[in-house]
């Protein structure tokens, strides 16, 4: 008899085990999905903000025609690049000026700056700038200048910001109708002022002066910016340069206006 009872259990009880676990499974498959999605939003909810590139700049384009008794044609091309990571930042500029009048070029202008800092104190840094500009119409012909310095942030915003500058370095220039070429010790003074008008308009003021035996070259450069949508903008640009001594029958002071069309990219703080 008790070989028949334990068939007999068998029986009854091995299809309930096997429809309980088939069950589970079949619970477990379902829930997996969701139990998936609910980790997934999870991990993204802990998950750190992603950082924004530490980098910013701006290209910009101006072209100004004109037709009738005479003929003119002039564009004009900026681009700046910034790049910041911690105390170090390096600030990368190219512009280019090209004027014609009645075919004949009248102006032919390229610059390239590149400026690398390092600040310490909070408001006060080390600077190495090089700088190089080629005009085959202004007061000179070809300027090359290394230097290194001291600065410091006077007003670091968010309205009104102010860098002023002082080093010395080298310079090798080139004159502009003899080509002769000078090569001279240099003492170098800048200053940075940007004003926020608005979110919508803003001013920047930059001053630079290098100073040596050969030639003080001074230059301004004025900017109003007035951004139309999102990161596009429009900008009015004076430059006047100076230059103390020139060969004679060249004229002192060089001035430009541009009317020029922007854009920006990038993260740029502030």
């Amino acid at each position: 008899m008790q070989p028949i009872k334990i068939k007999t259990l068998l029986a009854v009880v091995l299809p309930w085990v096997c429809s309980a676990t088939v069950g589970a499974a079949e619970d477990d498959a379902a829930a997996s999905p969701a139990d998936a999605a609910v980790q997934t939003a999870a991990e993204v909810a802990d998950a750190p903000p992603s950082t924004p590139p530490p980098w910013w700049g701006e290209a910009s384009a101006g072209v100004l025609t004109t037709s009738g008794n005479s003929e003119t044609r002039t564009a004009n091309g900026k681009f700046t690049l910034d790049y910041q990571r911690a105390d170090w930042r390096n600030a990368l500029l190219l512009q280019a000026l090209l004027a014609a009048d009645d075919g004949q070029t009248t102006g032919e202008r390229y610059l390239l700056t590149n400026k690398v800092d390092y600040t310490f104190f909070e408001q006060n840094y080390f600077f190495a700038a090089l700088d190089f500009e080629k005009d085959l119409f202004g007061g000179i012909r070809q300027r090359t200048s290394q230097t290194l310095g001291l600065g410091r942030h006077l007003l670091t915003g968010p309205a009104h910001r102010l860098d002023v500058e002082l080093g010395a370095g080298a310079r090798q220039q080139q004159e502009q109708d003899s080509l002769d070429k000078d090569r001279d010790l240099i003492g170098r003074f800048g200053l940075d002022y940007q004003y926020r008008i608005n979110d919508n308009s803003g001013v920047r003021q930059t001053v630079k002066v290098e100073s040596g035996e050969a030639n003080t070259f001074t230059q301004s450069v004025t900017e109003l910016k007035l951004y139309v949508i999102g990161n596009l903008f429009t900008s009015i640009m004076l430059t006047v340069q100076n230059n103390s001594s020139v060969d004679p029958g060249v004229k002192h002071t060089d001035s430009t206006t541009a009317l020029n069309f922007s854009y920006a990219f990038g993260n740029k703080p502030g």
